[in-house]
């Protein structure tokens, strides 16, 4: 069963919104750990760049795909 992790759409200059970033983030940043043995499988199929017809994706989120995603699919 496809599992996806939503977030409100906070204001950008609040400080909930830099906390769900800093998350996003850290979350993006390690998820080749999380896909290391020793966890569960099921971290092996997540796909960051999926997307969710009709949901608009956390502009945080959006940007670190922007930025990562060229060294991400070079190295594979």
């Amino acid at each position: 069963m496809p599992t996806a992790l939503v977030a409100f759409n906070w204001s950008t200059t609040s400080n909930r919104y830099d906390r769900v970033a800093r998350f996003v983030d850290r979350l993006f940043s390690q998820i080749e750990k999380l896909q290391e043995p020793g966890f569960d499988p099921k971290w092996k199929s997540i796909n960051l760049a999926a997307s969710i017809p009709g949901l608009v994706r956390f502009p945080a989120a959006q940007k670190w795909l922007d930025v990562h995603a060229p060294a991400t699919q070079a190295s594979r």
